[in-house]
């Protein structure tokens, strides 16, 4: 007879942080996100690449690099010149690497007021749709298995229908648990040899009363005909595959495959978690690429007085540096900036501004 212990019957008891994906081949129409419990175990790679060519500017006169020139706001140009450094980046890319999902509910090493020695009291893979879904609407409940270590007693392997379900008596929605049992629950509920519902469908397939509705009796086993009236129409809130009957016995186990409808659990392989690029030694370079000029306006007033003239050289148009001896220079007409304040002028190349712009105040 099947019993139920140990299984914290509610999705938020899986780590929102490990849901994983559903498969990314065919498109799946029921939609939703999956956890795991208890959490993948992994180990961090790290990998190290040249991370190519990577630039600064350092500013020229007139512009003062320690940001203190101010030109006047009237007509004029300021010329804006950079010497472009560069340098060879290295990068360090960091992989996350996970170990596969561990099936098991073990409480043979288990310690009175030791909470440590129960994290591996059960395992369970929960689906949360995120569109509507309901207890009709599941036609499909499979998942491909192993066991290792014990076989199907004392509830479980299982799944869990949780639905909003309007009780009668309190006159109220309250959550409802509608259990599916590999094996006969009713009787030896072994789910191994002739008995496997391996790689089965447990909504059309399996012992005849293997669904039970959590409260109905003690314990009332009957058939999918029979719940369907009682929660066919109810909303599910989520759907679990649970193996925790380790107060009977330990059990291991290996699974896969774990699918509602047409949406598999696909389980964390790798990730990259971090990648950080470090400059080498910036030096000097006359191989320049092309680049535009970028500005930005930091604030509207002006942080000191004029000191520095206007050049009263051909102002440039095209927004593209002209490249100089070894150097970009743009006579920046100052008409075009919108007043007073402080401002920021980058080399752009490749669409990116390169660090260390230049900056001056209009007054």
């Amino acid at each position: 007879m099947a019993v139920r212990v140990g299984f914290v019957a509610a999705a938020a008891a899986v780590p929102l942080a490990l849901m994983s994906p559903a498969s990314a081949g065919a498109v799946t129409t029921t939609t939703g996100a999956w956890g795991f419990y208890p959490s993948q175990t992994y180990s961090d790679s790290t990998s190290t690449a040249s991370g190519g060519v990577v630039y600064k500017t350092a500013v020229r006169a007139p512009i003062n690099a320690d940001n203190t020139s101010t030109f006047s706001a009237k007509r004029g140009v300021i010329p804006v010149q950079f010497d472009l450094l560069s340098a060879t980046g290295t990068t360090v890319t960091t992989t996350r690497n996970y170990d596969p999902p561990v099936w098991e509910s073990i409480w043979s090493n288990n310690v009175a007021g030791d909470a440590s020695t129960n994290k591996d009291d059960y395992s369970t893979a929960v689906f949360t749709p995120t569109s509507s879904l309901t207890f009709n609407d599941i036609t499909n409940l499979s998942a491909t298995y192993s066991f290792t270590q014990g076989d199907c007693y004392g509830g479980s392997l299982r799944w869990t229908i949780n639905v909003t379900h309007f009780d009668p008596v309190l006159q109220k929605n309250v959550s409802q648990n509608v259990y599916v049992y590999y094996g006969d629950p009713g009787g030896v509920q072994s789910c191994t040899g002739a008995a496997s519902g391996s790689g089965q469908n447990l909504i059309t397939t399996g012992a005849t009363n293997r669904f039970e509705i959590a409260g109905s009796g003690a314990p009332v086993y009957t058939t999918k005909d029979a719940v369907t009236p009682v929660v066919g129409t109810d909303h599910v809130n989520w759907v679990g595959l649970a193996l925790d009957s380790g107060w009977s016995s330990d059990q291991k186990a290996d699974v896969s495959d774990v699918t509602v409808n047409d949406n598999l659990y696909v389980r964390k392989t790798s990730e990259v978690i971090s990648t950080v690029t470090t400059p080498g030694e910036f030096a000097k370079t006359c191989d320049l690429p092309a680049a535009t000029l970028q500005w930005a306006k930091d604030d509207g007033t002006a942080a000191a007085v004029v000191n520095e003239a206007l050049s009263i050289q051909p102002k440039d148009t095209n927004g593209v540096f002209r490249q100089v001896d070894c150097k970009y220079i743009y006579n920046l007409d100052v008409s075009t900036l919108p007043g007073t304040g402080t401002y920021r002028v980058y080399a752009n190349i490749a669409g990116v501004n390169v660090s260390d712009p230049a900056q001056f105040d209009l007054k």
